[in-house]
């Protein structure tokens, strides 16, 4: 019996020539497409990305993720789009779930990963890597993240004011995620350890909307976009 297949197909951080081939294939294989989205909206930048890889006639689904910190709330989305996948797979016995960058990173796929395997344990997980957006940054800016004896650390932005703190201080270069709502924090943050001079803000990178700031504390001015990345440190190439 041919054991239900879901692949978390990272997607890469937006531009669709990042895409890769063996990712490209599996949208071609695959009996059903699934996507996360907002429970405000149905828009999909992942969906955006790969939509001139798609063949015709597969099944594209919504699932709707919550954009809350509330685990309650998290965990109860989790396993109602965990029980959908997990109909579809008993049917269709291939699936893919579109994540942004890679699905080892920040990705809503680990969640539901683990609840599909509890309500379908036959399930078979698969991910299918993704160029990040913390290297399509780099390349974007002509910028070296680690060479010799260095260290490169990626950070979620949500992470304490401590760790940021002592990665800061630490890794030769650092890449933080989801700056959004810290962002003025962040700044002061790295300008206290000396890093802000060698810091650097894209937003979108990768998308026709892509933004790079000329200056970090830019974005403490507003709150920048929720796809808005901080490279700390790496050599220029120039």
């Amino acid at each position: 019996m041919t054991r239900p297949v879901l692949y978390g197909v990272g997607v890469g951080p937006g531009d669709p020539d990042l895409l890769t081939f063996k990712a490209a294939r599996i949208l071609q294989e695959v009996a059903h497409i699934f996507v996360a989205s907002s429970t405000k909206n149905d828009y999909s930048l992942a969906l955006r990305t790969v939509e001139k890889y798609l063949p015709g006639g597969t099944p594209i689904e919504r699932l709707p993720f919550p954009m809350t910190r509330d685990r309650e709330v998290l965990e109860e989305a989790w396993e109602e789009n965990a029980r959908r996948v997990a109909e579809v797979l008993t049917r269709k016995k291939s699936a893919a779930f579109l994540t942004l960058g890679d699905p080892a990173l920040f990705s809503t796929f680990g969640h539901l990963a683990r609840k599909l395997k509890s309500s379908l344990p036959e399930t078979e997980i698969r991910m299918v890597p993704g160029i990040t957006a913390a290297q399509a940054a780099a390349a974007r800016l002509g910028l070296l993240l680690a060479e010799g004896e260095g260290a490169f650390v990626i950070a979620s932005g949500l992470a304490t004011s401590h760790v940021i703190r002592k990665f800061s201080k630490e890794a030769t270069s650092l890449a933080l995620y989801k700056v959004y709502r810290r962002a003025e924090e962040i700044i002061n943050l790295l300008e206290e350890t000396g890093r802000l001079k060698e810091t650097r803000a894209i937003s979108f990178c990768g998308f026709p909307e892509e933004k790079i700031y000329e200056d970090p504390k830019e974005l403490s001015d507003s709150t920048p976009p929720y796809f808005t990345l901080l490279i700390v440190g790496g050599k220029p190439l120039d």
